[in-house]
């Protein structure tokens, strides 16, 4: 008798154990669609952002940004500057809250000038649409950078033809091949 009674308590501690697991099992099937569900949210989030670098001083784009929203009838609600960085707040007309930040960017090549980049999110997950027109409008009081010229260290190397004839006719073309075989009824 004592053999059963010990089965019994196994057979009843090893229901327990698999009606835990089950149960976790749930909570842990919730868990990971609540994480998955956090990374979207988190991923939409990250995409409303919209950035654009231009080859421009902070100052310079910062005045074109004020001009920018003043001509598309979004008012200026706060404007912040520190050292090399800025933001603007504003509405669209139908309400939603613009932020633009702009930020100084060192270019990785000296001779590129000043770069400013300004990031653009409408509501909380942005509008692409309104952000690429703010954009537009931020390019268009924009100049466009001089491009440095790159200094030729040395001559171009190679053969130099002299130039005889200017205008001369080409050469004349090679006789054209003769056309491929048909395929005759005999040959199939």
């Amino acid at each position: 008798m004592g053999g059963d009674n010990r089965r019994a308590w196994r057979r009843g501690a090893y229901l327990l154990l698999a009606a835990v697991a089950l149960a976790n099992g749930g909570c842990l099937a919730a868990a990971a669609a609540g994480v998955a569900g956090g990374a979207g949210v988190a991923y939409l989030y990250y995409q409303g952002n919209v950035s654009e670098t231009y080859r421009a001083a902070f100052e310079d784009t910062r005045a074109a940004t004020r001009t920018a929203l003043a001509e598309l009838g979004m008012p200026v609600i706060e404007e912040k500057a520190d050292n090399g960085g800025g933001a603007f707040e504003s509405r669209t007309f139908d309400g939603y809250a613009v932020h633009l930040t702009l930020d100084s960017v060192t270019p990785r090549v000296p001779a590129d000038g000043p770069q400013t980049r300004v990031s653009i999110r409408v509501a909380t997950f942005g509008d692409k649409t309104v952000s690429d027109r703010v954009h537009r409008q931020i390019s268009a009081h924009l100049a466009p950078a001089a491009v440095a010229p790159v200094p030729q260290t040395e001559a171009p190397t190679g053969p130099t033809v002299p130039i005889t004839e200017v205008g001369a006719p080409p050469a004349p073309l090679p006789p054209p091949s003769p056309p491929p075989p048909l395929l005759t009824q005999e040959k199939r």
